[in-house]
């Protein structure tokens, strides 16, 4: 009989202390409450570190993809899976599960504890999710490397994983570092002149982000020194032959289904106005995927990776 009781009573203590180390399932505010400032300097109050997070922008996606399990995101962005805008796989969007949009009874359906959105989100939805005492924060889209690292470490906090955060923006120094080892060697006079553009004309406007990938890759940004900036819309043809790119970077994403990327590149290669700009004749029309051109994350070190490998492959080894 005593041999029974004390069978008993391990048992009991198995179950009583595998109760109490059960970390597997997330407990929702388990962390005391803290306080954020978004990229529009809001100030939001969250209950303790979020476990039902919904991600309304890709960045934030791919942010969230590095620093949290992915059992704590219950809904990414509708851009998730499509490789040639988001570093988020499609491995990982099944995961998750749900995909949203800029819908409030979507979100609020999922019953979330952080909802992360865009500077470009309508404040009318914004409102109304706090009104529901959701916290939102408002993440931006920077135009420089510095202002990313600063969207990375912000998006983290707000998250609860500032320490993550912090090590994810020194993964990306490191990068940048690794990188600039190899393209300091190219001259200031010797940096190709590289033209981007989308199917309506080029981009890569003076001071924004694609301005600052094309300055860490050492490449001459043409739309920007041909006067594109952010009071014009457009390139004459006459403008894009004076500044003769040697690289034109085309588009990849046909996020309409109304574009063809390949059409497009054999009717820039066609049109006889280009015919003698170095591009054309030495056939540098090239192709990055606009994941990387429309960067809006960490990831914006693989853009510059990305674009000084097309430019400059030379400088990479086969495979790197």
């Amino acid at each position: 009989m005593k041999k029974i009781l004390l069978v008993l009573f391990a048992v009991l203590l198995l179950i009583t202390s595998g109760c109490g180390q059960n970390t597997d399932i997330p407990k929702a505010n388990s962390a005391a409450a803290y306080v954020v400032t978004d990229d529009k300097g809001r100030h939001i109050k969250i209950a303790g570190k979020p476990v039902r997070i919904v991600s309304a922008t890709y960045g934030t996606d791919e942010i969230l993809a590095e620093i949290v399990t992915l059992d704590r995101v219950k809904a990414f962005s509708k851009w998730a899976g499509d490789p040639e805008i988001t570093f988020i796989t499609k491995e990982q969007a099944d995961r998750v599960g749900n995909k949203v949009g800029e819908n409030t009874e979507a979100i609020v359906a999922l019953n979330p504890d952080l909802v992360f959105v865009s500077t470009a989100t309508p404040d009318s939805l914004v409102k109304n999710l706090e009104d529901m005492k959701i916290p939102v924060y408002v993440a931006g889209s920077p135009k420089t490397i510095e202002a990313m690292r600063k969207k990375v470490l912000g998006v983290a906090a707000a998250a609860g994983e500032k320490s993550k955060g912090e090590a994810l923006v020194n993964t990306m120094d490191n990068k940048l570092a690794e990188l600039e080892s190899k393209l300091k060697v190219i001259p200031k006079d010797k940096e190709k002149v590289v033209m981007a553009f989308s199917f309506i004309g080029a981009i890569g406007r003076k001071d924004n982000l694609l301005d600052d990938i094309f300055s860490y890759a050492h490449v001459r940004n043409g739309a920007a020194e041909a006067g594109l900036d952010q009071g014009s819309n457009a390139l004459s043809k006459e403008r894009i032959i004076e500044i003769d790119p040697d690289v034109f970077l085309l588009p990849t994403w046909n996020f309409d289904s109304n574009n063809d990327v390949q059409k497009y590149a054999q009717q820039v290669a066609a049109d006889p106005a280009f015919k003698n700009i170095k591009a054309i004749k030495n056939n540098r029309l090239e192709f990055v995927s606009d994941r990387y051109r429309y960067v809006a994350s960490q990831h914006v070190t693989d853009s510059i990776e990305a674009v000084a490998k097309v430019v400059y492959p030379e400088l990479f080894a086969k495979g790197e």
